[in-house]
Order: structure tokens, then C-alpha cells, then sequence
């Protein structure tokens, strides 16, 4: 009989509280130790150093802001512990979380996120995909705050319909969006790379949610998905299922049957 995984969560915030509630739950195959995060929260269990959840856990499911993720990725691959990683624009902003990976015997692993398509478009790249384009559609209040919006002095209250704001390459986009295009690194990683892969990102205060339209194509197919998706509540960046894609993918580890 297989031991059940030691698992930890560090960030609590919108998408952490999502997982944390599923593994207090209970999900097949897992152990819930502990979290990490700078409020005190109660999920049953300790709340610890980055340090320590590394320590007590086989792995660690992250949802921290990007900027605090080569930290616990130090954490937890020097002790050759496995990743999983819902902030995919860290790994192009940070590229020393690689190097440090490489050192590991642990795994960094990446749910689908807030898209869909990535099975395809994965199957595609084994064939060759010639372009592959996302475009992120949100509410200007979803923005507000990047980088990209603060330095070429964009007022998001002055837009009035849907407006293209920017367009440019993957790892352009997580220097200029770092808190909001987690879904163009994850396509970049899925399929061509981060400076091939382009992205569009729009202003639409007329938006419920947030949408992601992709288009890949190749020498034998042309994939294209789109999703709306409701903002968390408490974190208008965040779309929920990018919380639900982290359980999703906890639970196929575990099943029987597993469509990948």
C-alpha cells in the first residue's frame, strides 16, 4: 500500500484557500501538514516557515505572488521536494528557479491554470506549432497596479470599451503583467517558448470576467480555445479555476482512471 504524499500549501490568499479547503476535505493520497503564509489562518494545520513546510512535506503547492516564489523554490527543491507551481510567469521572471531545479531531484509541475487546451496543444508541439497567440481579455480593475500599466501612465478609469492595451511576447508580458498572465507562461512552457509565444492583453470595462482565447497553430491542426471565467471575489487578478486546476491536478495523481 502506497504512503500518502506529505503535503503543504504556502499562500492562503484566493487560489491557496481553494486548495487548502479541498485537502481539509480530504483528497485520495494525501497528507495535509501544514501551510505557509504571512496571516494567521486556521486549516486545521501548523502554520510554518517556508523552511519548515519544505521540511515536514514531499511537496508543496504554491500560490504566492511571483515575487516571493524563488524563495520557497529555493526552500523546497535544495531539499529535492516537488513544486507545484500555479505562479508560471515566476519561472520567466526568475530564471534561477531553473538552475536551481536542475540541481534537484525534485519536480516543478504546473496545472492547466485558468485555460484550457494545453493536452492539445502539448500533442501539437510533439508535431511542431508554427505560432501561438493568448489573448487575455479583463476589467481595468484587474490591472490596475502592473507594471506595465504604472510606467506608461495608462488611467484605466478613462477606458471606455474594449481596449487593446498590449501585445508582445510571453516573457515580455510577465515583466509587464506579473500578477496576471500566469496563463501565457503556462501556454509558453505547454508549447513553442516564451519568446515565440505572443500575447495580447485588453481592457474591457463591460468585462464580467476574465477571458483567454488562444489560437495555436501547426503543420496538422489549428487549436483554438476560449474561456470566461469569474474573477475570485476577493482577488479580481485571479481567476477560481486556476485554484480548481490545482486540485484537479492533485487528484489525478491518485486515480485509477486519468485522462492526461
Amino acid at each position: 500500500m502506497n504512503q500518502d504524499i506529505k503535503i503543504g500549501v504556502a499562500g492562503c490568499g484566493a487560489l491557496g484557500t481553494i486548495v487548502c479547503n479541498a485537502l481539509r476535505d480530504g483528497i485520495e493520497g494525501y497528507d495535509f501538514v501544514g501551510v505557509s503564509d504571512i496571516e494567521e489562518v486556521d486549516f486545521g494545520v501548523p502554520n510554518l516557515s517556508f523552511a519548515e513546510l519544505a521540511e515536514k512535506c514531499d511537496m508543496v503547492v504554491e500560490c504566492l505572488p511571483p515575487k516571493i516564489v524563488p524563495e520557497l523554490a529555493q526552500d523546497v527543491l535544495k531539499r529535492d521536494k516537488d513544486l507545484m507551481m500555479i505562479s508560471a510567469c515566476s519561472l520567466l521572471l526568475f530564471p534561477e528557479i531553473n538552475d536551481i531545479a536542475a540541481k534537484s531531484n525534485g519536480r516543478i509541475m504546473m496545472p492547466s491554470g485558468a485555460i484550457a487546451g494545453l493536452d492539445a496543444i502539448s500533442a501539437l508541439n510533439c508535431a511542431g506549432i508554427d505560432s501561438a497567440t493568448i489573448a487575455t481579455t479583463k476589467h481595468p480593475r484587474g490591472l490596475k497596479g502592473a507594471p506595465y500599466i504604472v510606467s506608461e501612465n495608462i488611467d484605466l478609469d478613462k477606458i471606455e470599451g474594449n481596449t487593446l492595451i498590449f501585445r508582445g511576447s510571453a516573457l515580455e508580458a510577465a515583466q509587464a503583467f506579473p500578477a496576471n498572465i500566469n496563463v501565457a507562461a503556462t501556454l509558453s512552457f505547454a508549447g513553442i517558448g516564451p519568446e515565440k509565444t505572443q500575447v495580447e492583453v485588453w481592457a474591457d470595462p463591460n468585462a464580467q470576467g476574465n477571458c483567454h482565447e488562444i489560437t495555436v497553430k501547426g503543420g496538422s491542426s489549428t487549436i483554438k480555445t476560449s474561456v470566461d471565467n469569474l474573477p475570485d471575489p476577493t482577488n479580481p487578478k485571479s481567476s477560481m479555476l486556476a485554484g480548481y486546476s490545482l486540485v484537479a491536478a492533485l487528484r489525478k495523481s491518485h486515480g485509477k482512471i486519468v485522462v492526461i
